[in-house]
């Protein structure tokens, strides 16, 4: 199929793109088919925290929207007329490149049809002294324990944005995945960009950490002898909430299980398996969170 041409607004201020014939261009280097702990590393003097990867344009226009400096966008050639309002909201120094189809995919390793991929520089980890004052300023806290699903991360990141009060921080435990690994920021639908998350190096502190900061702090476990969830959201709209999810599979830990100031269950029927961790998240956070 042959690229559609581009159909340009002569009244929008538009950069030059940046044609790219070369799939080993050195300028887009970061779109190539590099492993995700490559990229959490330095590469230039723009990005020396290490850059990210966004596709498609709702992405890319959250990540212009986000506090995370855009590095540039690569453009299918052709499709650059259906992106110029977005191309348009770039800032000058951000280079944008066009490429054609067998180009880009040849870049990124993949028969790419999303159209548009956008690179992020990633902000510096903050300390624990930060974590802690980002903590503490927050309405609320989603606070997960050990998850290693992308899937799981990135839709919880997503049920967050749309259930969770704005300004709410996601709290990580030190083994979770990366928020802004491409697969997570993807099912997130961009929302990882947008809400603040912090990593708690000393993990075994952070329960503690979290009740100081003036946080009830409520455990989602599936156990028989938990607190319902009906009977726990009453009260818990009245208090800053911290709600605790686990991975599937383990859940969470005894250590923060019997740190908490409750733990909570889904009521569901009897015979039936326990639910997604991103789909108990948003049942807990639609319960115990005011927007």
């Amino acid at each position: 199929m042959q690229d559609c041409p581009a159909k340009w607004d002569n009244d929008l201020p538009v950069p030059e793109p940046i044609h790219i014939t070369d799939p080993s261009d050195p300028r887009v280097r970061e779109y190539a088919s590099l492993k995700e702990g490559d990229l959490q590393r330095g590469i230039d003097e723009r990005s020396p925290h290490g850059a990210f990867i966004g596709e498609g344009a709702l992405i890319a226009e959250h990540l212009l929207e986000s506090g995370y400096p855009c590095r540039s966008l690569l453009i299918a050639a052709g499709h650059e007329g259906a992106y110029q309002r977005l191309i348009a909201r770039v800032p000058a120094e951000v280079p944008v490149y066009l490429a054609s189809n067998e180009v880009l995919h040849a870049i990124v390793g993949f028969k790419f049809h999303r159209g548009l991929l956008a690179a992020g520089s990633r902000r510096p980890r903050p300390g624990c002294e930060e974590a802690l004052d980002l903590i503490a300023t927050a309405p609320a806290l989603v606070v997960l324990e050990d998850l290693t699903n992308l899937d799981n991360l990135g839709g919880i990141f997503r049920c967050a944005s749309a259930l969770a009060p704005e300004g709410t921080v996601v709290v990580l435990s030190p083994r979770c995945c990366d928020p802004l690994y491409r697969k997570a920021i993807r099912v997130s639908m961009g929302h990882s960009l947008r809400i603040p998350f912090v990593v708690l190096e000393d993990w075994a502190a952070a329960p503690s950490q979290i009740r100081r900061a003036g946080f009830e702090l409520v455990a989602l476990t599936p156990r028989a002898d938990a607190e319902p969830l009906r009977a726990a959201a009453a009260p818990a709209r009245e208090r800053r909430v911290a709600i605790a999810l686990g991975s599937e599979g383990p859940g969470l830990s005894d250590q923060l299980m019997s740190a908490a100031d409750r733990c909570v269950r889904i009521e569901q029927r009897a015979g039936v398996d326990s639910l997604n961790v991103m789909v108990a998240g948003a049942i807990a956070m639609s319960a115990l969170f005011r927007l």
